[in-house]
Order: structure tokens, then C-alpha cells, then sequence
């Protein structure tokens, strides 16, 4: 049997093989691909990617923190992590202040422009799922995304508890 070589012409991209369609890990890998795609185009229209997104909810949602623990908090390496911040300050969408009870930590506190672009940020991601998961009803996207914080939970119960449901 002789080497098959496919061009774009001969093959449609959307054919895989059915061991990798039928994998589950697989198809969330793609799924992950695709929608980490989709949500940083929106993003980049306002100058942000997908960590300094991640910084600002995390700031706006639980208030001024050192780095190490957003670094912690969003599983991102503290050198990354220092990178993503400067672009930020720089933007004044955040400020960096020595803690005054341990002058080696620095404390990052959203600014008001910050809030007011991760309003934006928010309102073109609320925009941009729709359009992602179209043909799904909603009650399925909630399903899909319940599913998978099942599994995520078990295996990170504390960053996917939701704090709503223990107050």
C-alpha cells in the first residue's frame, strides 16, 4: 500500500479519526482549544488576553491580594504572572504597592478603569458564548458546563465550590 498524502482540497479538516472523536478527553481538549480562541479574540479588542482577564476578576471579585496568592489562585507561574501585571499597571488598570506589614510582598488592588473594562470584558464574553455554543439549547450549555465543574471539582473541590451556595 502506497503513502496517501492529504491536501485541503482532499479532505475536509472537520474529519478525525473515530478513536479521537469518540475520546472524551480528546473532544474537551478541542472544545478547550476552541473556546480559549473565541474568548481571546473578544479579549484582545480591549488589550487583554485571558490571564490579565483572570487577574481582574480575581481582584474585582475578592479584593486587594498579594501576588503569590493570585498567582496560587489562578495556577499561574509567579514569573508569568509578573509580566501579566506590568502590562496592567502600565494600563492603570491595576496598582502594585508594597505591604507595609512585609515590604518583600506587593499588594494589587483593581483600579476604577479596571473594574470599568472588565465590565466590558464581561459584556463581550457574555456576547461571545452564545454565538460559540450556537444550535445548543441553554439548557444544555448549563449542562455541559455543570458536567465539567463536576469533574473539575473532584479533583480541586476548593477552587470550584461556589461561594454563593454557602452563604
Amino acid at each position: 500500500m502506497g503513502i496517501v498524502t492529504v491536501s485541503d482540497a482532499q479532505l475536509p479538516a472537520a474529519q478525525l479519526p473515530a478513536a479521537l472523536r469518540h475520546r472524551t478527553s480528546f473532544v474537551l481538549a478541542r472544545l478547550a482549544a476552541l473556546t480559549r480562541m473565541h474568548c481571546a479574540e473578544r479579549l484582545a479588542t480591549l488589550g487583554l488576553n485571558q490571564h490579565q482577564h483572570a487577574i481582574l476578576c480575581c481582584l474585582d471579585e475578592f479584593g486587594p491580594a498579594i501576588q503569590r496568592d493570585v498567582a496560587a489562585r489562578l495556577d499561574l507561574d509567579s514569573g508569568d504572572l509578573v509580566s501579566f501585571l506590568d502590562r496592567l499597571q502600565d494600563a492603570e488598570l491595576l496598582r502594585r504597592e508594597r505591604d507595609p506589614r512585609d515590604r518583600r510582598r506587593q499588594i494589587l488592588t483593581i483600579t476604577p478603569a479596571g473594574q470599568r473594562l472588565l465590565r466590558r470584558a464581561e459584556a463581550l464574553l457574555d456576547e461571545a458564548e452564545p454565538d460559540l455554543f450556537a444550535g445548543l439549547p441553554g439548557a444544555r450549555v448549563d449542562e455541559l458546563r455543570a458536567l465539567a465543574t463536576d469533574v473539575l471539582a473532584r479533583h480541586a473541590a476548593q477552587a470550584w465550590r461556589d461561594q454563593d451556595a454557602l452563604a
